[in-house]
């Protein structure tokens, strides 16, 4: 077995059980003690792992972002945001410039954007959306900087905010926790609300992903306005409120 063969077993043995004994990896690697322990130094030298008393676990980062990917993979209304974000993916081009924000619909988004073959530009201050993206070779990735919310793996603040108003985009996907016809589209949090704000004004066409679960609510923040949308997407199809949005505003619903 090559040297990067061998080490790309350890990783894969490392990812199914999470941790991992030396004499394991020896056998199951056909290798000598001091052989695994070199690769197990290289690795961690790497950030692929952290080591123990006798073997090796998963790096705590890496641990953190699958926890955070399941966790929003368990989230509700999956299948509902996995057809939003179909249609999202829909309306994208090769070599687009995009911007995604951060949560589950985007996320979602970001996962379709990797199985595909699109060369794009994709800005974005999520965290699990850059970890779901950052290998493919048709991505050109810009993160937002600035302050991390722990909960959301997000940077929000004015560094992020500042970036931003310093780029323009084809496109943004924005998703949003309330949907009100005269409020528009809001969040509670207000920091979440200049960076959406600052992702929509850089864009060309400002597009809001929203499941049935938002519609009706209506949250402290807006970061848009109903006028300011160029194009909604939703499986609220039937509901009174987005027949109200299709008679009152020229927003395209899809």
């Amino acid at each position: 077995m090559l040297v990067a063969e061998r080490r790309n077993h350890i990783l894969g043995l490392l990812k199914t059980n999470k941790s991992i004994t030396v004499s394991d990896l020896c056998t199951a690697c056909d290798a000598s003690e001091a052989t695994i322990r070199r690769d197990l130094a290289w690795l961690e030298a790497n950030g692929k792992l952290e080591r123990t008393h006798g073997g090796a676990v998963v790096n705590p980062s890496e641990r953190i972002f699958e926890e955070d990917m399941l966790t929003l993979r368990e989230g509700k209304e999956l299948h509902e945001k996995q057809i939003i974000a179909k249609k999202a993916f829909d309306l994208i081009h090769d070599y687009d410039s995009i911007v995604l924000d951060a949560g589950t619909t985007t996320f979602e988004l970001a996962r379709l954007i990797g199985q595909s073959d699109l060369h794009l530009t994709i800005v974005t201050n999520s965290m699990i959306v850059f970890k779901e993206l950052a290998n493919n070779p048709n991505v050109e990735l810009i993160i937002l900087g600035g302050k991390v919310r722990r909960n959301t793996l997000a940077s929000v603040g004015s560094v992020a905010v500042e970036l931003m108003q310093r780029l323009y985009v084809d496109k943004a996907f924005v998703g949003t926790n309330g949907v009100g016809l005269n409020e528009g589209f809001t969040t509670s949090d207000m920091d979440e609300a200049s960076i959406k704000r600052a992702m929509l004004m850089a864009a060309k066409h400002r597009i809001i992903l929203a499941d049935h679960t938002k519609f009706n609510k209506v949250y402290m923040n807006q970061f848009a306005s109903s006028s300011m949308v160029d194009t909604l997407i939703t499986d609220a199809h039937d509901s009174e409120l987005m027949h109200s949005f299709i008679d009152h505003y020229d927003i395209k619903v899809l």
